[in-house]
């Protein structure tokens, strides 16, 4: 019986860190579009970009 609890626990922890990860990423990610949306914003562009998404 000790052998499923600690599996049980084991399997938790897994889980937790996954999450914490994941949010952890999430956040640095959020963090760096913002910057670079802060750098990037109201700079003019040099050249004419029109078309460019097609």
């Amino acid at each position: 019986m000790a052998t499923a609890e600690r599996e049980s626990k084991s399997q938790r922890l897994f889980w937790a860190l996954i999450l914490a990860l994941l949010l952890g990423y999430g956040g640095i990610k959020t963090y760096h579009v913002m910057l670079a949306l802060q750098v990037y914003d109201g700079q003019p562009l040099e050249v004419d970009t029109s078309g460019a998404a097609k």
